[in-house]
């Protein structure tokens, strides 16, 4: 079959081989922030720490713990800001069992005043008669305002954007979800278009001793005979050489051609003429 540039079908693959493209880069830019945010974040939390709370004047955060006792009391638990700051409470809600082992838990909730002025705290909480060891400390940091906390954030993604790395990320996974799907129709469409003119991709390119040994799907149409030769071409229609057809794996074609051939991914080979 002669590939014509005027030819509608031939064309229309082309075409669709361009968007195809198109929307895999675009796939490819989402994937790369989505790791992007995925390290900053990882990054970040390590570099931060868990124990470290970060707070607006005005806000309050809720945080728990595990308890040295298995039913401990509200006047148990001891409370101590350094540098003392009355601007700056804990506040304790209770006890639970946790979710995974049934131990106790404490549970409570840092709060900040509207007027408080920003700094950095040191909030220990102890349980009376437990070992020193058991107590658990954690850092309180005040931020001015928003503006100050962005500035201040270990996240790359926080000082960009102001939002913390996880909310980005997912947007940006959804996003390339999304794109790939698409990809993968094109892709889709791309094949079935060139299977209608005759031709299939080539999926894999190996070197062998005698030259190059090339992959292509039969689509499950008439497979042509081993020995047969088949032309091999870029999708612009320029001609690669002539490939021997070898044998058929399940629904993939082996090929081979001369050392001298210069193949590659995304070449076609022509197995069947157009359909009329």
């Amino acid at each position: 079959m002669a590939v014509c540039s005027d030819n509608t079908l031939w064309q229309t693959c082309q075409a669709i081989r361009k968007r195809q493209r198109f929307f895999g880069r675009i796939s490819a830019v989402f994937i790369a922030a989505t790791l992007f945010c995925l390290a900053d974040g990882l990054y970040s939390s390590v570099r931060v720490g868990s124990d470290v709370l970060e707070l607006l004047p005005g806000q309050s955060l809720m945080l728990s713990g595990p308890s040295p006792y298995k039913n401990p009391f509200n006047s148990d638990v001891q409370v101590r800001i350094m540098p003392e700051d009355p601007s700056l409470h804990f506040v304790l809600d209770g006890f639970f069992a946790s979710y995974w082992f049934g131990s106790a838990m404490w549970r409570g909730s840092v709060q900040v005043d509207a007027a408080a002025l920003p700094g950095q705290h040191d909030l220990l909480i102890h349980f009376r008669g437990a070992s020193p060891k058991s107590a658990q400390k954690f850092m309180v940091i005040v931020w001015e305002d928003m503006a100050a906390q962005r500035a201040g954030a270990a996240s790359v993604t926080q000082r960009l954007t102001g939002l913390k790395p996880v909310w980005p990320g997912v947007f940006c996974g959804v996003v390339a979800l999304v794109f790939c799907t698409v990809t993968y129709i094109w892709g889709k469409l791309y094949l079935n278009t060139l299977a209608k003119l005759g031709f299939s991709e080539i999926l894999r390119v190996v070197q062998a001793v005698d030259g190059w040994r090339v992959f292509c799907l039969s689509y499950g149409r008439t497979v042509p005979r081993e020995g047969a030769l088949r032309r091999v071409l870029t999708m612009n229609s320029r001609p690669v050489g002539e490939a021997k057809v070898i044998t058929l794996h399940k629904e993939t074609l082996e090929l081979s051609l001369p050392p001298d051939a210069k193949v590659s991914i995304g070449h076609i080979v022509e197995l069947w003429p157009a359909n009329p």
